[in-house]
């Protein structure tokens, strides 16, 4: 339930808050001047007072939210693996889009492990890669430990079947974001048609697209849904509600915790941490907040917090001691900087960019995914609107927001000094990762900008005629500023265009195409900072779409893991073991197969390492020779070694491990292999061939060990 914001008016001991009453002329300077009934404020006055107004936002995401969990559409890539598996170009469960290999965290990782835990009542423990790996901290794999409770995206998981689960927790994750940012906005400035835009604005960026994981999306979401909590909190008049809210609040934020990804938890971090501190300063110098009320809630919110976070810990100490021990990533240091301004300004060629398949700029999608660019043009439009002009709350506000969005820039741009980078935790965040707090850092500010109220000059006259001149005054530097964004806009993006066309000339843009893009984004960016919020709003949204939604598709159900014709193969060879005390499954095979051998729930050592099992790393490397190989987050991928050959670890890239051994060796028994799944005949010894099937292009040979 979202709290009766007519109570939320903020005003101060003297009742001269900013939040103006309708019909006050200081409200009207953001506005052309209206007649007393008119329609601007009547819309203000709806805003301002009806509950339903504010819920209607919410109630049409929980409907769509509904409708596609019923319909068991999500927007999962595993089609990659149904093309693989049928030779077939058309998949009937593809309803919309196209399946994008590129990302495979998704389909080639989560998706497969998400089915085989479905086999296992959703277990703590995953029979998955070398040795049992704890999910409760690491991949965010539903389970039915206790924690999940504060991953609200995976409850549906475990109330639902798995095709229906999925489902509603694929928009679950997105559910949340737009939430948290609605929400937030919604108490900050007190504007349903700015909180609407930009929630939906900050989700079509492209960097949530490609980036579809619980990582990002719940980084930025849960903890804008604690500080929205904390703030109504704050402003609470009833005994009971106000413990409600600060229950929600620490609640958010244990789960923000949870989400165990620093490298974008710290960015939105500090962004958030800027804003909200800058809005309880406020409340509690002339807002009406006193300090002890404040200092009482903000204590009872971080001790319930850190109770919960101590919790999880000593639940999970082994597993977290485990990660943050391997070299990647849990030794990993960074230095900012050094960043590519092709990343920063990527985000209006999404369309042309979503459609290569090849690396893009030296990298892929996923890593030079953008937001679109708002917060240096929300600057340069405070720079011209004098500080001083905006009303004292939004003064605070505005420097708080410019405040966390510039550190955070700084850090992905130019690097800061280490003993600051060291105190903000920014060493753990690679600048590229940092991008998250730019681009959100930069919505919330143009938000912030779009919903700021100006207070009248100081002199004599009637206050009607001063409010008219200084609209004018204000309307005359806006719009000075944004025909500078929007030359600026012009410029970058048209440079950025041409810079994409030279390593990427498949993307065949010309000067009409690329001025086309660069003219969009200016359009975009001055019609948010010149405040007009409906119009602005439906091109941010439109152009948004544009960018982003062609980087997942939309699919029904997960066939391709659940109906392939691998499974009944895989299972009718596991049902007559050769020895019971072996029946691990090895696949050289490679995905997709090893994708559905995974979802099967049989046991494999095939998959991806979350952290390292230490004792199951000793048998193929018993003197800990290649531990900086192996003591990390890693995809394995296995080959078949020599007879009588020794175990070699090859390191191909920062997170893929290469395996070979001899499938009849010593090691091969200590892991209990006793099937074996090959693209290729093998000759070993102690296999025996048990089926020889052909899935779609691929003949495929089903070995039982002895």
């Amino acid at each position: 339930m979202i709290p009766n914001m007519a109570e939320s008016n903020h005003l101060t001991a003297s009742g001269t808050d900013e939040f103006a009453q309708a019909g006050d002329p200081v409200a009207s300077l953001n506005d052309p001047p209206v007649s007393p009934g008119g329609a601007s404020e009547q819309l203000g006055a709806w805003s301002r007072n009806s509950l339903l107004a504010r819920l209607i936002f919410p109630l049409l995401l929980l409907i769509s939210w509904v409708v596609l969990t019923c319909l068991g559409i999500s927007g999962t890539s595993i089609g990659v693996i149904a093309s693989s598996n049928s030779g077939v170009a058309h998949d009937s469960n593809l309803v919309a889009g196209t399946p994008r290999p590129i990302r495979s965290d998704e389909w080639n990782v989560a998706t497969p492990l998400i089915v085989a835990q479905s086999h296992h009542g959703f277990s703590r423990y995953a029979a998955s890669g070398l040795g049992p790996h704890d999910l409760t901290v690491v991949l965010d794999i539903p389970n039915s430990d206790w924690s999940t409770a504060f991953r609200p995206w995976d409850v549906p998981m475990l109330l639902l079947d798995v095709v229906h689960g999925f489902a509603a927790r694929w928009w679950a994750m997105s559910l949340l974001m737009i939430l948290g940012m609605y929400l937030l906005l919604l108490e900050l400035t007190d504007r349903i048609d700015v909180a609407i835009v930009f929630s939906l604005g900050l989700w079509l960026s492209p960097f949530f697209h490609w980036w579809y994981l619980s990582i990002s999306l719940e980084s930025v979401g849960m903890p804008m849904l604690g500080l929205f909590f904390l703030l109504v909190a704050l402003r609470s008049r009833s005994s009971p509600g106000r413990i409600a809210w600060l229950l929600l609040s620490a609640y958010s934020f244990v789960s923000f915790v949870l989400v165990f990804y620093p490298p974008f938890q710290i960015p939105i971090a500090i962004v958030l941490g800027a804003i909200g501190g800058c809005e309880i300063a406020r409340r509690i110098n002339g807002g009406g907040l006193h300090w002890r009320r404040a200092l009482v809630d903000l204590s009872a919110v971080a001790v319930a917090a850190a109770a919960g976070c101590a919790a999880f810990f000593l639940h999970s100490e082994s597993t977290i001691a485990a990660v943050t021990g391997t070299v990647y990533p849990g030794q990993r240091r960074a230095t900012g900087g050094n960043t590519s301004l092709l990343h920063l300004f990527s985000a209006p060629f999404g369309v042309g960019l979503a459609n290569q398949r090849d690396g893009v700029s030296g990298t892929n999608q996923s890593e030079i995914s953008s937001f679109l660019l708002l917060g240096p043009f929300a600057l340069l439009q405070l720079f011209r609107v004098r500080l001083r002009d905006w009303g004292r709350r939004w003064r605070i506000l505005l420097v708080g927001a410019s405040a966390g969005f510039l550190v955070v820039s700084a850090w992905f741009l130019i690097s800061l000094p280490p003993i600051v980078a060291h105190f903000l935790l920014l060493d753990r965040t690679p600048p590229e990762r940092a991008i998250v707090g730019v681009g959100v850092g930069g919505f919330l500010l143009m938000a912030l900008l779009c919903a700021a109220k100006v207070e009248p000059a100081d002199g004599s006259g009637e206050v009607a005629g001063r409010a008219a001149r200084q609209h004018r005054e204000f309307q005359r530097r806006l719009a000075v500023g944004a025909a500078i964004c929007g030359a600026l806009a012009f410029g970058l993006y048209f440079w950025a265009g041409r810079e994409f066309i030279v390593p990427v000339p498949a993307l065949r843009l010309n000067l009409w195409q690329v001025g086309l893009f660069s003219g969009a984004a200016a359009v975009v960016v001055w019609l948010t900072s010149a405040r007009k919020v409906l119009l602005g709003g439906l091109a941010l949204i439109v152009f948004g779409a544009m960018m982003s939604l062609g980087a997942n598709p939309l699919y029904r159900g997960l066939g391709p893991l659940t109906s392939s014709p691998l499974l009944p193969v895989l299972h009718s060879a596991a049902k007559q073991p050769r020895d019971s005390a072996n029946n691990v499954w090895l696949s050289y095979a490679g995905p997709p197969y090893n994708d559905v051998l995974l979802a099967s729930g049989l046991a494999t050592v095939n998959g991806v390492a979350a952290f390292p099992n230490a004792s199951m790393w000793k048998i193929l490397d018993p003197r800990g020779r290649s531990k900086e190989t192996w003591n990390r987050y890693a995809n394995l991928g296995f080959t078949p070694g020599a007879a009588g050959s020794a175990t070699s670890l090859t390191l191909l890239a920062p997170d893929f491990v290469q395996v070979a051994f001899d499938p009849c060796g010593t090691a091969a028994s200590k892991l209990h292999i006793g099937f074996v799944l090959s693209p290729t005949p093998l000759a070993a010894s102690c296999l025996h061939l048990e089926a020889q099937p052909t899935i779609g292009p691929q003949a495929l040979f089903v070995y039982s060990r002895s």
